[in-house]
């Protein structure tokens, strides 16, 4: 019984790092999207789509209520400005600049 409680506890750990590095890639996906009004308009569409479907009819409102708030987490990046790695890795030898 105690190795299947830590065999849950150590999937829990698991299932909360991997949804950590979901969460840092989608932000900055979201984030680099190159048409943020498009990709807002589909994410709220998406969204009561998929809140409003047979699959998710089961689910408890806690779990819809997570599927919301996170989807309205995203909504709320704001758009990265441009990354130019040749100046950030040149610094002031960036012959760009002369």
């Amino acid at each position: 019984m105690d190795q299947d409680i830590e065999a849950l506890r150590q999937e829990v750990r698991h299932l909360i790092a991997m949804h950590t590095a979901s969460y840092v890639v989608i932000t900055s996906l979201v984030a680099t999207h190159p048409n943020p009004s498009q990709l807002q308009l589909h994410l709220v569409t998406a969204l009561e789509g998929v809140l409003g479907s047979e699959r998710l009819a089961n689910w408890g409102d806690d779990q819809k209520h997570i599927v919301r708030k996170v989807v309205e987490t995203f909504q709320n990046v704001q758009p990265a400005a441009a990354i130019d790695p040749l100046a950030s890795a040149m610094g002031d030898h960036d012959p760009r600049k002369r």
